[in-house]
């Protein structure tokens, strides 16, 4: 783009706001896709200043118009190129003349005009009265081979019954946007600009939602896509007979004009090549039916007000059977034999007539316009009428124009496909089994919702369970994966089960609801935030144990009960800090920060878990009944499914006693901040698991006493200071009581903040300004304080927003409270040196109960009332004290150290001696008082004893 396209860029996108138009900036890389996250803007409108942003410079751009509510009930009507040269414009022009419509019509063909970079036309009307639907595909036809990209090729390689499509008419409706001029052509893979062929955003004409109801209706007459027809209005031809004689529904076909068979309901209007457009018989009206559609010798009727269902082809022989006999596909042969129409003589059809009285038991059923009357056994009529009109809108709550599928029928005991032989019906599932949504998430993967009727518990009930299309294409993989869920089909029949299922989702791909999923909650990859299942958007976690977590996301009382809630902790830093937490997770995408752990431990009862449930209380419901709080007694992999629902927003775990295995909470701690869980053999399912959170923990002990690593404290803020004080019972129950009642509305509410802040052209950068400076500000003089400074930086910013947008109804706490609680220096910091220090002081009061050779050769071989210690033996080095393990590991619990925490630091600063022939190399074998044990042998660096020690 030249810097004189971009004044006309910014000129175009004032025109478009004064006319109330919703304006998009645009990649110039040929995806047409917005150069911003763009979901804020299906409701809010741009503003000239974002436009001015967008389109200033010389960086190449393109302009678009976001269509629907946002932009005064614009809607869009796109002829492709195709339409274009192959005449579908004039014959849609010309059919809206048919059916009254040729007045609003020519006002859309002469209001606002742009040729598309294809040769295809933009047209745009302003809905009033009514709701703009959706982007809608009004009319298609199948490619031709001429037409073929390499990517279709393929695709029918892959699958030689694949339709290849390409649509001629389609809309941009409420929630969609589309390129307009002046985009040049970087915006476009052809390389060709966007064009306005005549008016503008003034001229758009305003017409009524009937109206254009009733237009888009014209439109998709022009569909030329082939039906599928079923067998009762268009019944499938019998196989011929052996004698070679006509049936009366085969010469019926042949010998039947339409004129014929549907005077008296409809008359011909007009003839274009091989297709007969046909209005009332009365007159009244316009278009409402076609023949000849796509040179099938078939009727299309699009009127609902007839005896005729909408939408579905007819043959010659079904329409009559229809009109003349109610649908009655027997009497319609009898009557038609009667006539005169088929090769056997009137008196073989008597024959047959006096047969049906006594029909044959198991006789096969013919299904063919020329069905014979002896030929269709009672049962197999009653299986047939019980397939009619299956109730998918009252069993499974989809539209009730969702049809079967040709060759299909479901009845109360199931799907059943009909044979080659068209004789005979196979059953492919036990129990009625459909897809009733499909979904994409903002990744762009799909899925399917497919629902069944369950009857195992004698009741019949619906069982609904969402898979990824990929699934739901392998059949056996399907059966695998939904089989303990009660899919009512076996893997014999995996193959019929997956032609089935994409058979009826091709039938009614227009009519399935589809939707937005998301996998987890929080940041999704287009941009947007989900904060709970109850946003509007579909919901579905890939593990079953994260549904209860997910469902505890929901918001509860009023966000002023809240505020008033956290307004009494004004005097408690500890649980603000909490609260701060919360808030601080969304950040951590935008500022570009890994995972942490904030921990809260005292020995006290005073609060820890109340201070969690009001953080928590900022997402979700933090009662006990519910799933959002999590407890330490758990294994690692459920603790990385728990991490891995959220995407910026707060994890709780509490209670560090009840870990069975102290590992565990060490391995927590070191991968956390690596923001995926640990990589599984295989490529399994549940393989490095992402997350983005800020993981809140509290208990007795602190979580940095349980880990092996002296680097894991530079990713853990902790305090030991009693969230609620001596005196603060009352109000850490008041507390309480407040977040059961007002929860999971104050996050939401600060992300809304957040995105508004995050879509001003400065605003990110702006956010990490901030963030910046309060980092450098809370850096200290040590390598830990200078670690642990963006984190404290984090959660100092979220506060800060907090409050200034009165979402926290406090002044934000001082600095140098924050510098008392997290970034001041520690002796804590190094768990490992402080482990180390509770042994020499209990070695040296406890020397007596150290074994030694000198205290053996003054005779005394007493063990001491608590047993040994250990040994004292003189080696070369000096004396050396050595430690029986089970011993030293429980006098550093009793001071909350684990030794399997510590011990690992030690061997690396030489506190312990160690023998590459031992497993585990760091307990070596010492002898005294006649028996050998395995010890923990500490250097002079880690215990020594001086020359003027005694021993004995």
């Amino acid at each position: 783009m030249t810097n004189a396209q971009t004044p006309a860029l910014r000129a175009a996108a004032r025109e478009y706001h004064d006319a109330g138009l919703c304006v998009l900036p645009i990649k110039a890389d040929g995806s047409k896709r917005p150069l911003v996250s763009w979901m804020n803007y299906k409701v809010t409108r741009t503003t000239p200043e974002q436009h001015d942003t967008w389109f200033s410079g010389d960086t190449p751009r393109g302009i678009a118009v976001v269509y629907g509510a946002v932009s005064g009930g614009i809607e869009l009507i796109e002829f492709e190129g195709a339409a274009i040269r192959e005449g579908v414009l004039d014959d849609v022009t010309e059919m809206m003349a048919y059916n009254g419509l040729g007045e609003p019509w020519a006002d859309i063909l002469s209001g606002w005009v742009t040729e598309s970079p294809s040769g295809g036309r933009h047209y745009r009307a302003r809905v009033q009265g009514g709701d703009v639907p959706r982007n809608l595909k009004l009319a298609s036809r199948l490619a031709r081979e001429e037409e073929y990209t390499e990517t279709d090729r393929q695709r029918l390689r892959e699958k030689p019954n694949a339709r290849i499509v390409r649509v001629l008419i389609e809309t941009r409706g409420e929630g969609g946007y589309g390129l307009v001029e002046p985009s040049d052509g970087s915006v476009h893979a052809t390389g060709r600009p966007y064009v306005r062929v005549a008016g503008g955003p003034a001229t758009v004409p305003v017409l009524d939602a009937d109206t254009m109801a009733a237009i888009r209706e014209v439109c998709h007459m022009a569909d030329k896509l082939p039906l599928p027809e079923v067998a009762k209005t268009a019944p499938r031809p019998a196989p011929p007979r052996s004698d070679g004689t006509l049936r009366p529904g085969d010469d019926f076909e042949t010998r039947a004009t339409w004129e014929e068979i549907l005077r008296g309901t409809f008359r011909p209007i007009n003839t274009r090549g091989d297709e007969t457009f046909w209005g009332w018989a009365d007159g009244v009206g316009g278009v409402k039916a076609t023949t000849g559609r796509g040179g099938a010798d078939r009727l299309f009727v699009f009127a609902t007000g007839s005896e005729f269902q909408a939408e579905v082809p007819y043959s010659k022989f079904g329409a009559y059977a229809l009109l003349e006999h109610g649908g009655d596909h027997k009497a319609a042969a009898r009557a038609l034999a009667r006539e005169g129409y088929g090769s056997r003589p009137l008196a073989s059809v008597g024959a047959a007539l006096r047969a049906e009285a006594a029909p044959t038991p198991g006789a096969a059923p013919t299904s063919g316009p020329g069905v014979e009357e002896d030929t269709a056994p009672e049962e197999e009529e009653e299986r047939e009428s019980e397939s009619e009109g299956y109730g998918y809108d009252t069993t499974f709550g989809l539209p009730s124009s969702v049809r079967t599928p040709y060759d299909y029928r479901v009845t109360g005991r199931g799907v059943e496909v009909l044979s080659p032989s068209a004789e005979t019906w196979t059953r492919v599932t036990f129990a009625p089994l459909v897809v009733t949504a499909t979904f994409e998430d903002p990744e762009g993967d799909q899925y399917v919702e497919l629902s069944w009727v369950d009857k195992s518990l004698g009741k019949p009930r619906r069982i609904s369970r969402i898979v990824s299309r990929e699934t739901a294409k392998r059949g056996r993989k399907l059966i695998e994966t939904l089989g303990s869920a009660g899919l009512p089909a076996v893997e014999g029949d995996a193959r019929a089960v997956e032609k089935w299922l994409a058979e009826f989702e091709a039938e009614n791909v227009h009519r399935i609801p589809s939707e937005q999923l998301a996998r987890w909650l929080g940041w999704q990859d287009d941009g947007t935030f989900v904060s709970s299942p109850e946003e509007g958007i579909k919901v579905d976690t890939p593990f079953e144990e994260q549904r209860g977590p997910a469902r505890a996301h929901a918001p509860k009382g009023t966000l002023e009960g809240w505020k008033e809630t956290v307004g009494a902790l004004a005097g408690f830093p500890v649980p603000r800090v909490a609260i701060a937490a919360a808030l601080a997770a969304p950040l951590l995408r935008p500022l570009g920060l890994n995972s942490f752990t904030l921990d809260i431990s005292s020995r006290s009862t005073k609060g820890k878990t109340t201070a969690l449930q009001v953080a928590l209380s900022v997402w979700a419901d933090p009662s006990e009944h519910a799933s959002a709080m999590s407890n330490w007694r758990t294994t690692l992999y459920a603790i990385e499914k728990r991490l891995n629902l959220v995407r910026g927003m707060l994890t709780v775990f509490d209670e560090t006693m009840a870990v069975t295995d102290d590992s565990l909470i060490d391995e927590v701690l070191y991968q956390l901040p690596m923001n995926h869980g640990k990589a599984r053999s295989g490529g399994a399912f549940g393989n490095m698991l992402p997350w983005e959170t800020i993981l809140l923990s509290s208990g007795e002990r602190p979580a940095l006493s349980f880990t092996t690593s002296q680097g894991a404290a530079a990713r853990i803020l902790g305090t030991t200071i009693a969230p609620f004080g001596d005196n603060g019972g009352p109000a850490a129950a008041a507390a309480r009581e407040g977040v059961l009642a007002h929860h999971g509305l104050a996050g939401p509410a600060f992300v809304r903040y957040i995105l508004s802040g995050l879509a001003q052209a400065t605003g990110p950068d702006t956010l990490k300004e901030r963030h910046r400076r309060l980092t450098q500000e809370f850096r200290g003089t040590g390598d830990m304080t200078n670690r642990r400074a963006p984190m404290v930086a984090a959660l100092v910013l979220a506060e800060t927003l907090a409050c200034g947008n009165g979402l926290l109804p406090y002044e934000p706490l001082a600095h140098d409270v924050w510098r008392g609680l997290f970034t001041a220096h520690s002796p804590t910091d190094n768990r490992p040196e402080m482990a180390m220090d509770v042994l020499r002081e209990y070695v040296a009061g406890h020397a007596h109960e150290l074994y030694s050779t000198a205290r053996a050769a003054m005779g005394d071989h007493r063990p001491p009332f608590s047993g040994w210690l250990g040994a004292l033996s003189q080696k070369d080095d000096g004396l050396e004290v050595a430690l029986l393990p089970e011993r030293a590991r429980k006098v550093l619990a009793e001071s909350g150290y684990v030794l399997d925490a510590v011990v690992g630091s030690w061997i690396e600063a030489g506190y312990l001696k160690t023998l590459p022939s031992q497993r585990p190399p760091h307990l070596v074998p010492r002898r005294f008082d006649g028996a050998r044990a395995k010890c923990l042998a500490f250097s002079a660096a880690g215990i020594g004893f001086g020359d003027e020690d005694d021993p004995s």
